[in-house]
């Protein structure tokens, strides 16, 4: 079960959709919501206010004032409304490193990718990614379009034998135990590792079923020309899921994170919840 869950809000226009799917969870495991509205989400990534006259820094501060308390009391109202229990942040300092730390003390965090935000509260670049590999917690990525009616009752779960793969796996227990239909998918499968390390063919199923989880429907795909992240999306599209579990790949850059080429292609062209970890 999930027992806190964090959410990220910001004035961006997929905000709404965050907070609907946060209290829709929270409502389904009995759990505390907690929304964390970064203080500093981020106009000093865009100017430099000491250039900037006094003036025209009181009117922008002015102005996130105003989107926070909007998008408090709207948080506010639809948790009250939903009867969930739940608390409102303001934390300091940068975005992606308040976010991290707040995910480190909830069972899983809502974000999602923000197509069009005002210039005063832009999205921090690559903040979903940032926060993916730092926080240590699973991170449910929602889609900026489409009606979202379940979360999952029918999951995909990409597996390849690595260490991210598995944290995802152990990450996404509380949908699992009570999904109703589960899909493993492995692309681009190395036979090697089942010859060498004297692997069979049914060990997942069997930890699966081991754990309660439904018996998995298990596919193995090749990506060709059309690559990993698009395969896992056709799959995905094919058998009806409702979300998709898989481990994020990177590596640090000047403080960014590069996350790998199927989870950079999932999260620009996701069209259900995506729970990724590292």
């Amino acid at each position: 079960m999930l027992g806190r869950i964090a959410i990220h809000l910001n004035n961006d226009n997929t905000c709404s959709r965050r907070i609907d799917v946060g209290l829709q969870l929270a409502k389904e495991h009995n759990a505390e919501v907690i929304g964390v509205y970064p203080a500093n989400g981020v106009a000093a990534h865009y100017y430099d206010e000491s250039i900037i006259p006094q003036d025209v820094r009181k009117i922008l501060r002015g102005r996130r004032e105003e989107f926070r308390d909007s998008v408090q009391k709207m948080f506010t109202e639809r948790a009250e409304a939903a009867g969930v229990k739940h608390s409102f942040r303001t934390p300091a300092g940068e975005a992606d490193e308040a976010l991290a730390l707040h995910a480190r003390y909830c069972d899983l965090l809502i974000m999602s990718k923000a197509e069009q935000v005002d210039t005063v509260t832009a999205i921090i670049a690559n903040l979903p990614e940032s926060v993916v590999m730092a926080s240590g917690r699973p991170v449910l990525m929602i889609p900026n379009a489409g009606r979202i009616e379940s979360i999952g009752q029918r999951v995909l779960y990409c597996w390849d034998q690595r260490r991210e793969a598995a944290r995802a796996f152990s990450d996404a227990a509380p949908f699992l135990k009570d999904c109703k239909e589960l899909t493993v998918l492995e692309i681009d499968r190395d036979e090697r590792i089942f010859r060498e390390f004297d692997l069979r063919e049914n060990d997942f199923a069997s930890f699966c079923t081991g754990r309660g989880y439904p018996q998995p429907k298990h596919l193995v795909k090749k990506s060709d020309d059309i690559g990993v992240g698009n395969v896992i999306l056709n799959t995905a599209s094919d058998v009806g899921s409702d979300l998709i579990v898989m481990g994020a790949y990177g590596h640090s850059r000047m403080r960014q994170w590069v996350m790998g080429g199927a989870s950079r292609t999932l999260l620009s062209s996701m069209t259900v919840p995506v729970l990724l970890a590292h």
